[in-house]
């Protein structure tokens, strides 16, 4: 074969290539991650999903179930309506729920407190360093301190009784009395929650273009007027937010309030529903109607919930408008 003549077996034999590769095999390995970070969510999910199964779903469920049943604690019958039956015909049930209407007076107490102590700490004003400290401490302590504080501070000869001796005045039997009892009350639970309420406007006034502010107080604009015309206008959200929870915490959790402070009295004239629940199921052992109590106290929560909601003014104002 002469240098130039062209190889016969180069001719004959096909480009060399490399082993292709499966088409299926390609498809198989792409949609396996995919799968994966579908199913992922899922399983994390799944341990918080078990938790709320049971420590929630089922324990609500079982709370229904057992307001239609005579339960003492271990063997339920089934009686129907008669435990909402007992309820409605029971003449201290009326007394409770007037108690925690009258209770809700510390809702607008509470609003406004917060607003007053959020406006304060935020135009900085003399010592306003120390006031969000002092607003602040309320909200750390829990309700057994606060009730505990304040019976000590209304008993007889107490501090208050102090202060009004030492003024000319004299005693008076503040847990003795029906409305003085239910104000130790209120205001104990007005000064435990303002602090909250006071972080949570300052949060949504912080979101408020100072240059409002600057514009209104050039067009001469008071105080109470930017306030007014400003501020809350700017955090009715917020506003509205504080009033549904308070309203939630005065009809389902002032229990340690009123059990440190008054245990009820004098009477019933102190006594609330969730703490009416509590002597009806754990002191009397009458299980099955005091779920029927708890399921009635959760179906006026809501009703009150949806009221405030579709009947609070969405006044809120959008910055950029």
């Amino acid at each position: 074969m002469s240098p130039g003549s062209p190889d016969p077996s180069a001719s004959t034999a096909g480009p060399v290539t490399g082993p292709r590769d499966d088409p299926s095999t390609e498809n198989a390995e792409e949609l396996a991650p995919r799968r994966s970070r579908r199913v992922f969510p899922y399983v994390a999910l799944l341990p918080a999903a078990v938790l709320v199964l049971g420590l929630m779903v089922v324990p609500i469920g079982a709370t229904i179930w057992h307001s239609f049943t005579n339960w003492d604690g271990v063997n339920s019958t089934f009686i129907g309506f008669k435990n909402f039956d007992l309820i409605f015909h029971n003449p201290i049930i009326n007394q409770v729920f007037v108690n925690s209407l009258i209770f809700l007076i510390s809702v607008p107490l509470i609003l406004a407190a917060s607003l007053v102590a959020a406006v304060f700490v935020y135009e900085k004003v003399l010592g306003w360093k120390v006031f969000r400290f002092l607003f602040f401490i309320p909200m750390v302590l829990s309700p057994v301190i606060v009730g505990v504080l304040f019976s000590t501070f209304f008993l007889p000869g107490g501090a208050v009784d102090q202060v009004l001796r030492f003024v000319g005045l004299r005693n008076f039997s503040w847990l003795g009395n029906p409305w003085s009892a239910r104000f130790v009350v209120i205001l104990a639970l007005v000064w435990a929650s303002f602090g909250f309420g006071m972080v949570v406007i300052l949060s949504a006034m912080s979101t408020v273009d100072p240059a409002l502010y600057d514009a209104a107080a050039i067009d001469g604009a008071s105080w109470w007027r930017r306030l007014r015309s400003i501020t809350i206008p700017m955090i009715s959200g917020s506003l509205q937010f504080l009033s549904v929870i308070n309203v939630i915490y005065t009809f389902t959790s002032l229990f340690a309030f009123v059990y440190v402070i008054t245990a009820g009295g004098p009477g019933f004239s102190t006594t609330t529903v969730d703490y009416y629940t509590y002597i009806t199921t754990f002191e009397n052992g009458q299980f099955g109607y005091g779920a029927a109590l708890a399921l009635l106290l959760f179906l006026i929560v809501l009703t009150l919930t949806v009221a405030q909601v579709k009947l609070f003014p969405n006044r809120e104002v959008q910055q950029g408008s």
